[in-house]
């Protein structure tokens, strides 16, 4: 039978309305990120060129209200937004433009200052503030120091608080378009401004490591020292849960400029600033010196299982990527697109077309301290040892763009580091302006995010108030669609759930592990424990006498049961439980719904079923 939305059925919806006759059970998303300066000597630094008329935003949470600098930038004359004797300002060397109105420490704004010449505006919170004067000299800045956290002319106006989202325009924005951005906080450019206006934003997101990167595609990503991460951050802030974002690490460093960084090449030639897949120059051109081997080398060892890739387009009838460890080795054919040989117990590969460059994928047991990539057209047929394989003739060439190297089974979206460190610990990278793309323009095609599903990380998560509509103690329905993903990141978290660490344990879907989902009411549970990485339609179901588990509309596990369900008082967490401890998911939640009653198996199934195109 047809599932019917009557005043029983309450489905919620993160970011958007209920969709259920009970509408108020509208989700408060907290995935909102920032960096928090201390004051002292923290701060992130940027290069940009910019003149003419500009506009800087930021959303920023100030501690104190001493004469602190936002963004700041001196080169070529003073530019900034500052916050000082709790007003907003700005200050072009000569000019002190400053609001009249003053603001609190303690809560969030967005302040947007609007630059142009005779003509200087702020607006916190999308609204025109008046100022003491509008007088304002327009700047050039060539290759300046745009400086975040204190001033851009050396160590002095240190910020003390939380900034996100900072992004410099090269146009003065119009009262409808500032409040445009503030209405919409995960907006990157306002609606009547051209993409190529925006010339830095800094979102703010990643969540580790210590770039901050550029999604303008201008590449100025920005370097960060002391200032540390915060991240459950609600509204208003851009919330990256209903953001398009990769999420990942990469044990390769200098990813984008190998020509000029700590690799070894041998009886080779690296050209850097060739044209990538995507048309930027971040490319290398691989070039022979002589018939022996020919590779580019980096040292690691990862003990466990690892993928490794790069993007290829060759001279040569034959590309190969290795790992040289005990001899494994993959090869492959890029004229028929087919793996040619694979060398080593455990080790697989995959090629990936994106028109002449090829996406190559190696996995691999492990790597002992060396990793090697390189064009031949001799395969190495041995199990151990030997050659590489050789090209045919001094000259030969080929093009290698993006490598990457986690630890893992499954591939992951190409992560870009700008440094000479290993990234280990996952940073987040949300898409920017172009489709396809994530903020460092490196996406590489890879769709990261089903339409109207949440992006959760592991440090965040979104709720739903308590209030009488949620009170269940015999008959219950939990339902999501999740991206199940089999990572050290994704166990014991929660799914959906209203689950205490006292009194109030009402309901869970919970992530247990790699393999295994479980269904509680109270502390019992029903349980499956053969799940996949991938998208997955998730139910369970109580009626007061049964407890049911299903996965993709198949009955996973039934136990019988009758004690009621726990009341609680606890609002309802999607991707957490026990409210209030860090009990979060890198899974990637949509559709999630709650009924006051047990659906039946026919019900179920057909969820699935109007749910798989989109998800499966």
């Amino acid at each position: 039978m047809a599932v019917g939305f009557s005043n029983t059925n309450k489905p919620l919806n993160p970011r958007g309305q209920d969709a259920s006759p009970k509408g108020y059970n509208r989700a408060s998303l907290f995935s909102g990120k920032a960096l928090d300066f201390d004051g002292v000597n923290d701060e992130v630094l940027s290069t940009i060129t910019i003149s003419g008329a500009k506009t800087y935003c930021a959303w920023i949470n100030a501690d104190t209200t001493a004469n602190e600098r936002i963004i700041s930038i001196a080169g070529g004359g003073y530019s900034n937004i500052t916050f000082s004797n709790n007003k907003f300002g700005m200050y072009d060397g000569t000019n002190i433009p400053e609001t009249t109105t003053t603001f609190e420490t303690g809560e969030w704004y967005f302040v947007v200052s609007v630059q142009e010449a005779n003509n200087a505006k702020i607006y916190v919170n999308g609204i025109s503030q008046p100022l003491n004067t509008t007088n304002w000299i327009e700047r050039t800045h060539t290759g300046a120091t745009l400086a975040i956290g204190r001033d851009g002319g050396g160590a002095t106006a240190w910020y003390d608080g939380e900034i996100s989202g900072v992004r410099v325009f090269n146009t003065a924005l119009t009262a409808e378009q500032v409040a445009d951005l503030y209405n919409n906080p995960e907006k990157v450019v306002p609606t009547g401004v051209d993409n190529t206006a925006l010339k830095l934003w800094l979102p703010m997101m990643e969540g580790a490591g210590t770039t901050a990167y550029d999604g303008s595609g201008n590449g100025n990503h920005g370097t960060i020292a002391g200032a540390t991460y915060v991240n459950g951050i609600g509204a208003p802030v851009a919330q990256s849960a209903v953001m398009d974002w990769n999420k990942g690490v990469n044990y390769l460093e200098h990813t984008e400029s190998i020509a000029t960084s700590g690799y070894w090449y041998e009886s080779v030639t690296i050209n850097g600033g060739q044209l990538d897949p995507i048309g930027g120059t971040n490319a290398v051109e691989w070039v022979s010196t002589n018939t022996t081997n020919h590779q580019l080398f980096n040292g690691v060892s990862i003990a466990g299982n690892c993928v490794l890739s790069c993007y290829v387009k060759s001279d040569e009838p034959c590309a190969y990527l290795g790992a040289h460890n005990n001899g494994f080795s993959v090869y492959f054919d890029l004229t028929t697109q087919t793996i040619s040989a694979t060398n080593g117990s455990g080790v697989s590969g995959e090629i990936e077309a994106f028109g002449d460059w090829y996406r190559i994928i190696a996995y691999f047991p492990a790597i002992n301290n060396e990793i090697q990539i390189g064009f031949l057209d001799a395969v190495y047929t041995g199990t151990s040892g030997g050659p590489w394989g050789v090209p045919t003739a001094i000259g030969t060439s080929g093009f290698i763009a993006f490598p990457s190297l986690i630890a893992s089974t499954t591939k992951g979206p190409y992560i870009p580091n700008h440094t000479g460190t290993p990234i280990t610990t996952p940073v987040l990278l949300p898409q920017g302006l172009t489709t396809g793309r994530d903020i460092t323009g490196v996406n590489l095609f890879e769709n990261v995010r089903k339409q109207g599903a949440l992006n959760l990380d592991g440090n965040s998560w979104a709720e739903v108030h308590d209030n009488e509509s949620l009170d269940m103690t015999t008959n219950i329905t939990a339902e999501s669609w999740v991206y199940w993903r089999q990572t050290s990141g994704s166990t014991d978290s929660g799914i959906l759930a209203r689950w205490t660490s006292a009194t109030g344990r009402q309901f869970l879907i919970y992530h247990q592990n790699d393999a295994t989902v479980k269904f509680y009411t109270n502390t019992a549970a029903s349980e499956f424990s053969s799940m996949t990485e991938g998208w997955h339609h998730i139910v369970g179901t109580y009626d007061g006498v049964n407890r049911k588990l299903y996965v993709d509309g198949v009955l996973r596990d039934s136990d019988a049961y009758s004690a009621a369900m726990e009341s609680s008082d606890a609002p309802v967490e999607i991707g957490r439980y026990f409210h209030g401890d860090p009990f979060t998911t890198e899974d990637t939640i949509a559709q999630p719904r709650i009924y006051n009653r047990a659906l039946t198996a026919a019900e179920v199934l057909q969820n699935y079923n109007s749910g798989k195109n989109t998800y499966k």
